[in-house]
């Protein structure tokens, strides 16, 4: 192998593996804003609407289940940090125990 196809491979390398970090940083700011939402929601419902409060309950943790798991898997790739992943998983988890008080 020459070096320009040495260098044409890790331009190629470069990019598949920007696309994936993009693919990452992308889902991760995604989950947030829709668990800052939800968490709106819930705020803005009123105390009457129990049931409707319980499923966004549920909804809330779902999405952070997944935001935990995304993360996760970004630092395995190093994507991110590993101390901005707990970061973010603390803030999240500081506010998801506002709800249950």
């Amino acid at each position: 192998m020459n070096k320009k196809q040495r260098n044409r491979k890790i331009v190629t390398q470069n990019r598949r593996n920007g696309m994936i970090n993009r693919r990452y940083s992308s889902t991760i700011k995604t989950l947030y804003k829709l668990f800052q939402t939800k968490i709106k929601l819930y705020n803005l419902l009123e105390d009457s609407k129990i049931e409707e409060k319980a499923k966004l309950k549920v909804e809330i943790k779902n999405v952070m289940n997944n935001f935990y798991s995304i993360l996760d898997k970004a630092v395995k790739k190093r994507v991110i940090h590993k101390n901005k992943a707990s970061r973010k998983k603390s803030n999240i988890y500081k506010i998801s125990q506002k709800l249950n008080t």
